[in-house]
């Protein structure tokens, strides 16, 4: 109680908004939460417009129950939330149906599957399968079983309905994974393969990830849980591939600003608390190990660093040491506060940057977003470290070698892009089944 009020007195000094700092003060004391003092000055139209972004609308009205403040909201804001909330259900609701037929058929091959954030965290990290089930299902298998994972979802009904959805070779090629969904296009999965896209300085081993899995449950069903370790990889890898900004701004003083604009603080949330329930069986020396094998020190030093200064996680310090973010160069330092200052001002409804909103947009119609093209040059030059441990030599050969494999690759994505485009506006639309009411 005594770090949680520290962190809270915290978070105060950064001159946060009321109900920003209210959000705040949820996600600090979800599992034991206290009412605001002064709750009718509370804007609640705005709070659960944010929670909503945030991915915390479960967790929001769980905190409103308990601290018997749902009499609080306008009914607009109550109709928002119960909205968001049934949306919720209703995704856990529909995968959990898909899990406990998927996984019988995996195991019958087997076909070992770990369930990735989504429903497994719901469950196994807040004990709530309908905290922040996800717009899909992820699921990590053996890259050589992905054609074994996609039969047994086709045979559940499960196939390519998403008009904008190119076919599967683009996807194995250039990204890292694939999805499938139901004909209403609710019900997704992700069919992973990897954490983050091929063209990255991560060398993530995913057959020893699978290796370290062990035999588990998810809501009564079998499946394979990921390590601890690799369960706090996955999800700072995943966290920081759309936060891609959060390394350079660490030191920004409106930080927890920013993770809200950009709707993070459920991700950084997920992290905090599997720290806090897996910390007896976490290994920091293995942690700390796969970050510099993998390279992805940065990455897992700026969540950790971020959930233990705020969201205080008992991350141990010398695990904090041993995994710094190195300072960025000045043309990256940059470009990425002008993404995080892009998206504080969008979020505070201040004029911004077309040119930047369109860097930033998603683009569906290739896949990519234009503000990954910024990789280029990183990945392009990665560095001794990252040509030691992909080619296991550092020298100006491995350099220039890797050089024109990155060359071919981003030509090989371009041509493709064009290819498989043309290719999806070629072919007849699907045809779509209509939901039944109130399931969505």
């Amino acid at each position: 109680m005594q770090t949680t009020t520290r962190h809270r007195q915290a978070l105060r000094l950064i001159q946060l908004s009321a109900e920003e700092q209210f959000l705040w003060d949820c996600a600090l004391t979800w599992r034991d939460p206290r009412p605001p003092e002064a709750p009718e000055k509370l804007d609640w139209s705005r709070i659960v417009s944010i929670a909503r972004a945030n991915k915390m609308a479960t967790l929001l009205g769980q905190v409103l129950g308990q601290t018997g403040l749902l009499a609080c909201l306008p009914p607009a804001a109550g109709q928002e939330l119960d909205e968001a909330m049934a949306r919720l259900a209703g995704k856990a609701a529909d995968y959990r149906r898909v899990l406990g037929q998927y996984m019988p058929l995996a195991w019958e091959q087997g076909l070992e599957t770990i369930p990735l954030k989504g429903l497994w965290v719901s469950s196994h990290v807040y004990g709530n399968p309908t905290m922040r089930p996800g717009h899909d299902m992820d699921i990590l298998v053996r890259r050589g079983r992905v054609a074994d994972c996609i039969a047994i979802l086709e045979r559940l009904g499960f196939g390519r309905y998403w008009p904008q959805q190119l076919a599967d070779a683009f996807y194995q090629r250039h990204h890292l994974h694939l999805e499938l969904c139901l004909s209403d296009c609710w019900t997704w999965v992700e069919i992973h393969w990897a954490f983050d896209h091929p063209r990255t300085r991560l060398t993530i081993d995913y057959e020893a990830v699978l290796n370290r899995a062990r035999p588990g449950e998810l809501l009564g069903v079998p499946v394979w849980d990921p390590s601890p370790p690799d369960l706090l990889l996955y999800l700072a890898v995943h966290l920081v591939k759309h936060a891609v900004y959060l390394p350079a701004v660490l030191d920004r003083p409106e930080l927890p600003r920013l993770i809200l604009a950009d709707g993070r603080l459920m991700y950084f949330l997920d992290l905090a608390e599997a720290v806090k329930v897996y910390r007896e069986e976490i290994d920091w020396q293995l942690v700390i190990a796969l970050a510099r094998a993998y390279g992805a020190v940065d990455i897992l030093g700026a969540v950790l660093r971020v959930c233990h200064d705020i969201l205080g996680a008992p991350v141990p310090e010398e695990a904090l040491a041993a995994l710094p973010v190195a300072r960025l160069g000045p043309v990256t330092r940059r470009l990425m506060n002008r993404v995080a200052s892009h998206t504080i001002a969008t979020y505070l409804g201040r004029p911004a940057s077309a040119f930047w909103h369109f860097l930033l947009a998603e683009n569906t119609k290739f896949v990519v977003r234009p503000v990954r093209l910024l990789d280029f040059a990183t990945y392009a030059a990665p560095g001794r470290n990252y040509l030691q441990r992909r080619y296991g030599r550092a020298t100006a050969g491995a350099a220039a070698s890797h050089l024109a494999r990155t060359l071919g690759e981003y030509t090989r994505l371009g041509l493709d892009t064009v290819a498989f485009t043309w290719q999806r506006r070629r072919r007849p639309l699907p045809v779509f089944m209509t939901r039944p009411e109130g399931t969505g």
